[in-house]
């Protein structure tokens, strides 16, 4: 298998814990749902409140998806820059044990490696409250460390959209023939850059992932059939995610429909669009048709949702793999 993967995003650790309506409403006064930044101080306050069992994960939102394509049998890599702290050294050996290349990974001498504490409420709804950390300090030095030319795909979250960087690594991607890929994300943070996103989206990218109320945001319309055209003119292939509803893949003379997996109670959300975009890079690696590659998506998705956080247990590790392995297989 030649497809190289590049993820490019914050290496997070995230810290999950299982919380009442009283507690969340107590902390994120404006309401659940969505990723909000904190202060190590608001950080320190919640652990300190809070007396049930933390969950500590590796993290990220392209972490999670390359760890999910290597873990799969795919080859990936992942860019980003952590502190030099335990939380560093949990992050990067979470790597090593998903065989996915980690010599990309810079450590900052000053800044910590970043976090996200995700609230998850009984209906297993989750509130992700993050700080990034060192993963917002990329230099040039760190940029000029990358050869593009070996990966196939590179996969940038939209956390980091308006990081200055993030022109250069793009267009260093574009010029070496690396086809990029973009996870929207945040629908909040989709409303307040949305030309900045555009620009970026109509510039570089080649494939798009965003659920409902990010590609809301990124249109400014609801109307799905108005979705559809205006995405088919900004990007050649979206991936268009309707939680419990499976997804769309949206190509420019095609619509395909994609059902979602149910093979467990939904115990936590956390994580599913990742695993999704991993079971579709999957897909593509195998030369998989579009379907298809939704198929194994919405497989991915539908057994971390029945975790609590973003690591497997080898049971379940195993049967995502083969089911995987049985549709590409058929």
């Amino acid at each position: 298998m030649d497809f190289q993967l590049l993820g490019t995003g914050s290496p997070l650790v995230d810290y999950s814990l299982p919380v009442t309506e009283t507690f969340l409403e107590k902390f994120v006064p404006s309401g659940k749902g969505g990723t909000r930044n904190i202060s190590e101080a608001d950080k320190s306050a919640i652990l300190q409140t809070f007396n049930g069992t933390v969950l500590r994960t590796p993290g990220g939102s392209a972490a999670n998806t390359v760890r999910t394509f290597a873990a799969l049998g795919g080859r990936a890599a992942l860019f980003g820059k952590t502190g030099k702290d335990q939380d560093a050294d949990f992050f990067t050996s979470a790597l090593r044990d998903n065989n996915v290349d980690d010599t990309l990974i810079c450590r900052s001498e000053t800044d910590p490696t970043g976090f996200c504490l995700s609230l998850i409420t009984p209906d297993a709804e989750r509130t992700m409250l993050s700080n990034l950390g060192a993963s917002l300090c990329i230099t040039d030095d760190d940029l000029a460390g990358i050869d593009f030319s070996k990966f196939d795909y590179l996969l940038l979250e939209g956390y980091l959209i308006l990081e200055p960087w993030v022109d250069k690594l793009l267009a260093s991607a574009d010029a070496s023939g690396c086809k990029i890929a973009l996870d929207l994300n945040n629908f909040e943070l989709v409303t307040r850059a949305k030309t900045r996103f555009t620009e970026i989206i109509s510039q570089y990218v080649s494939l798009l992932f965003g659920n409902g109320q990010e590609i809301s945001a990124l249109l400014g319309c609801s109307d799905r059939t108005q979705q559809i055209s205006s995405l088919r003119q900004l990007v050649k292939e979206t991936v268009f995610k309707l939680g419990s509803k499976g997804a769309l893949i949206v190509l420019p003379d095609e619509l395909i429909t994609v059902d979602a997996c149910k093979i467990a109670p939904v115990t936590d959300t956390t994580g599913a669009g990742d695993f999704f975009a991993a079971g579709f890079f999957y897909g593509m690696s195998r030369h998989c048709p579009p379907a298809l590659c939704g198929k194994l998506g919405a497989i991915c998705a539908s057994h971390i949702i029945a975790e609590t956080g973003t690591i497997l247990t080898e049971q379940s590790l195993q049967s995502m793999i083969k089911c995987i392995n049985n549709e590409v297989q058929k």
